[in-house]
């Protein structure tokens, strides 16, 4: 009665119709104004941020009706009715401040109760992933380097480890994203801490008033030959102050001062041999944006003077927005170096400089504190850090495969002239590919993020062959118990899956579930490759309900069998095989 009483009163309604139009104005109306669409790469719950506020102010009355209800029946009315309660007694009364307090405990269940099923979903502490995988971008850079990042993961971390924690303020991040703004494209030619202003061709008449925000190529179609990159991007420069950006030609070469990139550790003797004295970058025959023309600017600028500031794209910058350079990259951690070493590259597999990595992963990495979490406790890892865990993973894995493909290379080697003891080599590949795939092993376990599809097979079959290259039971051993553990957890998902393709519903699955039997055919098939037991393996599947045949079958729509020996005998079509080399 007594909300009934309040909410019809003038005053009444008058508050609730303010505080709803803020709710609805601040939220729902934002979300129509901006016609935001369904799908989005991460919560965008700051949306409704002002709405929170009106909530809380409703939460608030909540509370306050609260107070009056329970005051309102601690009240002996009949007595105030009748006026012969005590008039002194309402200074002694104590019934408002029992109100107040049943109230407040009341409106403390809820907030109680949800902090009580969500505190382990959301309790952060222990968890040092941002900082450390910022930092392990920054140690995948040389000293004075530019680090080009694109996204919010691969940028803010790294600006908080050097604003914050002080570390290597020496390296120049540079985001794309930014860059094409006129503003940061000024900020760059300005020190920072330890690092020196950026040198570009570029002059900020050059790009000023959106000059450059889109600027076609010319002869795209027909000039294929490579063009000065230097005359290029001056041309480019001028045309834009005359009121129209346009770029001679899509394919720029820039000159690369060999012994100078010797001297700057951009390569060393070895390399030195096989490196090229020029650079090419290929624009594709579109435009070229404010964003990519200057990138192109500090890259060939910083070869021109001697690699004065080596140049790097983080590994998860688009391969789009490479410049058309990937077959000159190099991994060395969680970055890609620019050098003039040229290796064929379609921008997904890029080559690794595997010296440098290895003593950037084993000497400067953090892990987040995933290495250090106590047994039987738990970190909460969302989605975004456990993509950045199986961003890590695969560097490695890239790593360790480079090391053992120069082991085996090193094998086939006839003469001394290129490698003085070619097995002891070839060893010391393989000792380094298993210290890598042991150090990811324990210092990024499974019990906190599991492996992301392909990642474990390609762990359990890398261990099985340096097990076997150097005669090291214990490596094989390794490898076939994660190959196992990865068959195990992702058969388990076939009767589920099976009875999707008896509804007619299995084509609905995303590309990644629908590869899940195929992945599993694949991990079996690593599996038996590396010597593993298959009719141990169809027992341990029997145990959790789980049929290896069926899978088989599921796989291939043909009747597979396991024969005496272990092998997988299969009618058609036939099953792949693991190539002999990754």
């Amino acid at each position: 009665g007594l909300l009934w009483q309040a909410f019809y009163s003038k005053r009444g309604i008058e508050q609730f119709w303010v505080v709803f139009f803020l709710f609805f104005m601040t939220g729902i109306a934002i979300v129509l104004y901006l016609n935001q669409p369904p799908l989005q790469p991460r919560e965008r719950d700051y949306a409704f941020a002002g709405s929170f506020y009106a909530y809380a102010i409703w939460i608030g009355v909540g509370v306050a009706a609260l107070y009056t209800f329970i005051k309102y029946f601690l009240t002996d009315h009949k007595k105030q009715a009748s006026g012969t309660a005590d008039a002194g007694a309402e200074s002694k009364n104590r019934k408002p401040l029992t109100a107040a307090i049943a109230a407040a405990v009341i409106g403390l269940i809820v907030p109680l109760q949800m902090v009580s099923q969500t505190w382990d979903d959301h309790d952060r502490s222990g968890r040092y992933t941002t900082r450390d995988f910022g930092m392990n971008y920054l140690s995948s850079v040389d000293e004075n380097g530019i680090i080009f990042t694109n996204g919010d993961n691969d940028t803010f971390p790294l600006w908080y480890a050097q604003e914050v924690e002080g570390y290597r303020t020496d390296v120049r991040v540079v985001n794309l994203s930014y860059l094409t703004t006129d503003w940061y494209v000024n900020q760059m030619q300005h020190p920072t801490y330890e690092a020196a202003a950026i040198d570009m061709i570029a002059k900020p008449e050059d790009y000023a008033y959106d000059r450059l925000q889109y600027s076609s190529i010319s002869n795209a179609d027909t000039l294929r030959r490579p063009l000065d990159a230097e005359a290029a991007l001056r041309a480019l420069y001028k045309s834009a102050q005359e009121g129209n950006g346009v770029l001679p030609g899509g394919r720029l070469a820039f000159p690369v001062d060999v012994d100078a990139s010797v001297k700057a550790g951009v390569i060393n003797e070895r390399e030195a041999a096989v490196a090229d004295n020029f650079i090419m970058a290929d624009l594709g025959t579109g435009g070229v944006t404010l964003s990519k023309a200057i990138s192109l600017d500090m890259i060939a600028t910083s070869a021109a003077n001697g690699w004065n500031r080596p140049a790097y794209f983080a590994m998860t910058v688009p391969n789009s927005y490479y410049l058309g350079l990937p077959s000159n990259m190099q991994s060395t951690g969680l970055a890609y170096q620019v050098t003039p070493i040229y290796n064929e590259s379609d921008g997904y597999n890029i080559a690794v400089n595997t010296d440098k990595m290895y003593r950037n992963v084993t000497e400067r990495f953090r892990w987040g504190g995933l290495d250090s979490i106590p047994e039987g406790e738990t970190v909460y890892l969302d989605e975004t850090v456990r993509r950045m865990v199986t961003t890590h993973r695969s560097a490695m894995v890239d790593l360790a495969t480079a090391l053992y493909n120069e082991g085996v290379e090193a094998l086939k080697v006839d003469s001394t002239e290129v490698i003085t003891n070619p097995k002891e080599w070839a060893n010391d590949r393989f000792e380094k590919a298993a210290v890598i795939l042991n150090l990811m092993t324990d210092k990024l376990p499974t019990k906190h993020s599991p492996y992301g599809i392909q990642i474990g097979e390609q762990v359990g079959d890398l261990y099985t062959r340096l097990g076997e290259q150097l005669d090291r039971p214990e490596l094989t051993q390794r490898g076939l118990d994660i190959l196992q553990d990865e068959i195990i957890r992702w058969a388990s998902y076939e009767p589920y899956l099976r009875s999707l393709r008896r509804l007619g519903l299995y084509n609905q699955l995303s590309r990644t579930d629908r590869y899940s039997t195929a992945y599993t055919v694949n991990l079996i098939q690593a599996f038996y490759d590396g010597g593993g037991d298959i009719e141990e393996l169809g027992r341990r599947l029997d145990e959790v309900g789980i049929d290896l045949t069926g899978i088989l079958d599921s796989a291939y729509g043909g009747k597979q069998t396991v024969n005496d020996g272990g092998a997988i005998n299969v009618t058609t079509p036939q099953a792949p095989v693991q190539p002999e080399q990754k």
